[in-house]
């Protein structure tokens, strides 16, 4: 039978001969399974599985240590080929129904393996939709009686936390060029199980991949951004602390604060998008982002000179810096006067008010002039002529009150009243007037010129105000007036 180079690899890493485990040629057969890929994922996994269930601990302790590390090493292939459940079933083929109470090194390390995986890869990965058969195995083995081990995670280190985000931080054509990668060992899985359903799957994925439907292709030029802008915000975060220090009262920056642990994510990224401006610079990448990208380079270097500034001790250099265009407007808006007390001089022959409202009525009559200062001019009180009589508009329609003059014929015009405002009765017709005066007046049963009041309606009497007396000057203007009423 011939032995496939992945398999002398995995033989060499989990030689019983090895002491402890060798992470030189741990590295080797992650090496060779991301660039050869094809079946090699899938059998260096199942060559481990079984390895690990060796009867030899010390065999099965170095398989599940170069487990540990492909794990670490290699992407969504082989993390697809371990959530099988060929995998998983040969990883527990050694486990008994009932969990003995004092379990082995071997088992113990098998269930420490598993729980880790359900907290790191089925959490974090891209494509934990995948990965639900490690979570159904944990679950399995912990109603079989099987106690997982809780070990307590270390916090992670600035620099852990640094890598870790500058890792993820992708363009988007690596971010394309991943997902193919995916796809494509998704692809191969399900036509290797054959079964009707996934050949399906297979179909919907062969169809991605050729772009055969672009409505359905996923936009990685608005994810790189996405990213971009997380990145951004640190930048700001950071500005902001600067900004808020107590520089006066001489605060300084200690080792692991949040000021070391964001400016270490801002230096660690800086590098990727630096080469991220070459390539769009030489037309090799994403053209469009490189205003932006630029953009958020020049706010990384400003806001780590500021940090680098601050924890020399450096105050004055560390402070928020102001752009030289806007200083110079500053000291211009500072030389000037803020403050003007002078009312502004119209313009010559400005419109005001009188003459608006003439322009907007023109052809009604000239308007009497407008007092702008808001108080009536000085009348005599001897002089002042009696008030004219109310129009039937200013009275409010066809009832006034009593000792109110009726407005004559050459005023307004008389006005029919409306049928069954006041009482049932219909309106009577108006009375033709001839030369400013009408051919009859009714004659009332109360004697007065104003029709009676409905007895269904009562309007309260106004007592009527004694009216100054006014001297006599010479022939009363309304004297005429008096025999048309």
């Amino acid at each position: 039978m011939t032995t496939t180079p992945i398999e002398l690899l995995v033989s060499r890493a989990c030689d019983a001969s090895l002491h402890e485990p060798n992470y030189a040629l741990h590295l080797e057969v992650a090496t060779y399974i991301n660039e050869k890929k094809a079946n090699n994922p899938r059998d260096a996994a199942m060559l481990i599985a079984r390895l690990a269930c060796n009867r030899n601990a010390h065999v099965a302790l170095l398989a599940l240590a170069l487990l540990d590390t492909l794990v670490k090493s290699c992407g969504y292939p082989f993390h697809l080929q371990i959530s099988t459940k060929e995998f998983l079933n040969e990883l527990v083929r050694r486990f008994p129904d009932r969990p003995p109470p004092f379990p082995g090194p071997v088992m113990s390390r098998i269930l420490e393996t598993i729980q880790g995986w359900k907290e790191t890869i089925c959490v974090e990965s891209r494509w934990r939709d995948d990965l639900t058969n490690i979570i159904d195995m944990h679950r399995l083995l912990m109603h079989k009686g099987y106690r997982f081990r809780h070990v307590p995670r270390a916090a992670p280190s600035a620099s852990s936390s640094a890598t870790a985000v500058a890792a993820n931080l992708k363009s988007a054509a690596e971010l394309e060029a991943e997902d193919r990668e995916a796809q494509s060992a998704k692809l191969q899985e399900l036509i290797r199980r054959g079964t009707p359903k996934d050949l399906l799957l297979a179909q919907d994925i062969m169809k991605n991949l050729a772009g055969a439907e672009p409505a359905n292709q996923v936009d990685y030029r608005s994810q790189a951004l996405s990213e971009l802008e997380r990145l951004e915000s640190k930048v700001v975060l950071l500005g902001e602390m600067l900004d808020n220090a107590n520089m006066t009262g001489g605060e300084r920056s200690v080792t692991g604060d949040v000021y070391e642990q964001v400016a270490t994510i801002l230096t660690a990224s800086r590098p990727k998008i630096q080469k991220w401006i070459s390539d769009a610079e030489a037309g090799e990448d994403d053209t469009e982002s490189l205003d932006t990208l630029l953009q958020i380079n020049d706010q990384i270097n400003t806001v780590l000179e500021r940090y680098d500034a601050f924890r020399r001790g450096d105050y004055e250099a560390a402070r928020n810096p102001v752009p030289s265009q806007y200083a110079a407007a500053a000291q211009a808006q500072a030389a000037s006067s803020l403050i003007d007390f002078d009312d502004p001089t119209p313009a010559a022959g400005a419109s005001g008010p009188a003459n608006d409202l003439e322009a907007l009525f023109g052809g009604l009559g000239s308007a009497p002039p407008v007092n702008l200062a808001g108080s009536p001019p000085p009348v005599n009180p001897a002089t002042r002529p009696a008030p004219p009589p109310q129009t039937q508009s200013q009275l409010g329609g066809s009832i006034v009150l009593p000792s109110t003059p009726s407005p004559g014929p050459a005023q307004i015009p008389r006005q029919p009243a409306p049928p069954g405002y006041f009482n049932t009765s219909a309106a009577r017709p108006q009375q033709p007037v001839y030369g400013g005066a009408s051919l009859a007046q009714p004659a009332y049963s109360n004697g007065a010129q104003q029709p009676p009041y409905s007895s269904g309606a009562s309007i309260p009497q106004q007592p009527q105000q004694p009216q100054a007396a006014v001297a006599p000057q010479g022939k009363d203007p309304f004297a005429d007036l008096a025999g048309l009423f």
